[in-house]
């Protein structure tokens, strides 16, 4: 069974290439395993929790800042007196 730090280290791994939805979920992961833990393991879960956290809210961030561009049909409104 892999240590807690080794858990950690691995989500962290993870969260490098996810999505926001991965992300929440790794966030998830890392808060049920909080109540148990203790000293240099919860700071380090503490650490990751803030981390997976900032990854999502950049992902957010950018993909307000270069909304798809979606062009309407031009409509004919000539035949309107």
């Amino acid at each position: 069974m892999a240590s807690i730090s080794e858990t950690l280290c691995a989500i962290e791994q993870r969260a490098e290439r996810a999505i926001v939805q991965e992300l929440r979920l790794l966030i998830k992961e890392v808060q049920a395993l909080q109540p148990t833990l203790t000293g240099e393991d919860l700071a380090h879960a503490n650490a990751v929790q803030l981390k997976l956290e900032q990854l999502s809210r950049n992902q957010l961030a950018e993909s307000v800042e270069h909304p798809a561009l979606i062009e309407a049909p031009e409509l004919d409104f000539d035949f309107i007196d």
